[in-house]
């Protein structure tokens, strides 16, 4: 969400929010938590960056119920820092896939491990992203394969930019997309179908075996979209955030929660 502002229509979220019977979904969600989180160190001190508190409960807690609200009920963790206290936090609820090489890799890496363990459609997200459940509902409703993105952020030197065509699909992926080209910024949660996915797969171990071990996963998705159609799905008008810095935490917890935590109550279920 834009770093400035926080522009939430709660009333339009309360009328789409229903109670529903769990329905399963056939998507596996990947979360990439392997990395420390160093920028965030005062806040996790000896905690990976997964655990980052806001609500009273970690990062990957509320991920986890946003999953499930979702209908996602497979789940998969990318672990590195800190592995044990990560598999201890999801046992019985996700399977640990450990990346021994996180410092010196990146999440392109870390999601390269899930090659061969992962099978069909396939959710990936970056453990650092605080979101309202009905954004990724509204991405695994979209056809085909899709990514968040939000039309109202992507102006910071920090943010992965995306550029989109004229049909919404992806152009470029990058964080240093010029602002004339920039049509938002990649949330960091994707979706992609059977077909896609093992493309994204491919061109991951392309990127790798160039030797590039510290890239981003971005360089491998925008090289995806080059033969798979991924479109952006905005969310400009949900609450969400990216949390890298100590400010951005201050603002999950002081801001950003009170417009998510009423959404991740046990007893409901979202609907798009």
């Amino acid at each position: 969400m834009d770093r400035n502002t926080i522009s939430f229509d709660q009333a339009a979220a309360d009328g789409l929010r229903t109670v529903l019977p769990a329905a399963r979904n056939a998507t596996e969600a990947v979360i990439l938590a392997a990395g420390r989180g160093s920028r965030l160190k005062q806040f996790t001190e000896a905690k990976p960056k997964c655990f980052a508190e806001v609500g009273g409960a970690p990062l990957i807690e509320h991920q986890l119920r946003a999953l499930e609200m979702a209908g996602i009920e497979r789940v998969s963790v990318v672990t590195g820092y800190r592995h044990d206290d990560v598999r201890r936090a999801v046992r019985g609820r996700a399977r640990v896939i450990r990346n021994e090489d996180w410092s010196d890799t990146n999440s392109l890496y870390s999601l390269s491990l899930c090659r061969g363990r992962v099978s069909g459609p396939m959710l990936v997200m970056n453990c650092d992203v605080l979101i309202h459940p009905l954004a990724l509902q509204r991405l695994v409703d979209a056809p085909g394969s899709a990514f968040l993105y939000d039309s109202s952020s992507g102006d910071a030197d920090e943010h992965m930019k995306v550029e989109l065509a004229g049909d919404g699909r992806l152009k470029a992926m990058s964080k240093t997309l010029p602002a004339d080209r920039t049509h938002g910024e990649n949330v960091g949660v994707l979706h992609f179908d059977s077909a896609a996915a093992k493309t994204l797969f491919r061109e991951a171990a392309c990127v790798l075996a160039e030797g590039d071990r510290n890239a981003w996963m971005a360089r491998a998705v925008e090289r995806a979209a080059r033969s798979v159609p991924l479109r952006g799905v905005n969310v400009a008008d949900l609450p969400w955030i990216e949390i890298d810095f100590p400010d951005d935490l201050e603002r999950a917890r002081t801001q950003v929660w009170r417009h998510i935590a009423h959404a991740l109550a046990p007893s409901v279920r979202l609907a798009a």
